[in-house]
């Protein structure tokens, strides 16, 4: 038994032969970034200490004045690296500062930055658990 040919014109051009590898190419690159996204959001989802940031408040060309929350077990301690940044995004003051525990897992705080030039923004860079307590 033979297979009929199809009737020419009928379904469009054939496909050329080029065009399949570059689509796989290119799903098999999307999955990797998803995958790798998905990766870092559980991974992040499960660090034991998390910051918001409040706002902030330009004090003078020297200081920048940090609001944020950090949510972490109330007796554990962290330390929050506080950024501040000039107009042309460049760092312009740096501060560590530590959480110690607390009666509560989510602790309010406003910390100053120094700075070596005018702000335009202060904020959270990163926050890590540094201690716990003794029964912990």
């Amino acid at each position: 038994m033979t297979t009929p040919a199809l009737p020419a014109g009928r379904y469009g051009p054939p496909p050329r032969a080029g065009r399949r590898p570059l689509v796989v190419v290119a799903l098999g690159i999307t999955a990797v970034v998803v995958l790798a996204w998905i990766l870092w959001v559980v991974i992040e989802s499960r660090s034991p200490v998390h910051w918001t940031d409040v706002g902030f408040r330009i004090v003078s060309d020297q200081q920048v004045d940090v609001t944020y929350d950090v949510h972490k077990d109330a007796d554990l301690s962290a330390t929050c690296t506080l950024r501040a940044l000039d107009q042309g995004k460049g760092t312009v003051g740096t501060a560590d500062v530590v959480v110690g525990p607390s009666t509560s897992d989510v602790t309010r705080r406003t910390d100053t930055v120094r700075t070596s030039a005018l702000a335009v923004t202060g904020f959270v860079r990163s926050c890590v658990v540094t201690g716990t307590s003794p029964g912990h």
